[in-house]
């Protein structure tokens, strides 16, 4: 059997990562609603590429927690109240753990390199984009993250991080209010504090703080967007 090009096999590669950034931005920025089918071939036609790369991009936002897939067709994630409060209390303890751990191993470069996002230009960015205030959190936590040193969490958290911020945009659609943005700086900024000081046990705690603020933040943008019905108490 002939093998393949190596060059061959990376232009396939970067086609199939192509494609899966242009549908999670087409994702994030509301494009495709909660639940929407996407259809390979037709995908495949609009991006002007083979239905190869688009069934690997869909895979590969399959592995992410952003799609879904039947045994059929893939479709956008869309979870009911009692999945996305699962999904918001599996966070809550995994970024925890991963505050703590950053507080014994994250380098010092790195947690000074993060101080540096929250400066004025940058919130006012995100007060204009809500784009700019996901790509800024979700640099925050993918940096803690990191400076855990935990391969293992960072597999496991990165997926319900990235279904975590899709549901906050489905409910705060193409904005976030001026007094979200300054309170998640400001909370971010507390964290990073005691990271910085080697404080595992009260950057876990004040972690946890935030998360579950942005939890609630999260439940009332949701009850005025998505939901006419009951919605879950927390």
């Amino acid at each position: 059997m002939k093998k393949e090009n190596i060059s061959t096999v990376l232009r396939r590669r970067y086609l199939c990562d192509e494609v899966l950034n242009i549908i999670k931005k087409r994702i994030f920025s509301l494009e495709y609603n909660r639940g929407d089918r996407l259809l390979v071939e037709s995908l495949a036609q609009q991006l002007d590429v083979s239905m190869t790369p688009v069934r690997e991009g869909l895979k590969g936002l399959v592995a992410e927690g952003l799609v879904v897939y039947d045994g059929k067709s893939y479709s956008v994630f869309d979870p009911n109240e009692k999945e996305m409060a699962e999904i918001f209390s599996i966070r809550r303890s995994l970024e925890r753990l991963s505050a703590s751990l950053a507080a014994e191993n994250m380098k010092i470069s790195d947690i000074e390199a993060l101080y540096s996002i929250f400066s004025e230009s940058s919130i006012s960015r995100c007060i204009a984009d809500h784009s700019e205030m996901i790509r800024i959190d979700k640099l925050f936590h993918k940096k803690i993250l990191e400076g855990s040193n935990n391969k293992r969490l960072k597999t496991m958290l990165g997926t319900i991080e990235e279904q975590c911020w899709l549901i906050r945009a489905w409910g705060y659609s193409r904005s976030f209010p001026q007094w979200y943005i300054e309170k998640t700086a400001e909370e971010h900024m507390a964290v990073l504090e005691l990271i910085k000081n080697h404080d595992p046990e009260k950057a876990a705690k004040t972690m946890e703080e935030h998360i579950i603020n942005g939890e609630k933040r999260t439940w009332e943008s949701l009850k005025e967007k998505l939901f006419t019905d009951e919605i879950v108490s927390l």
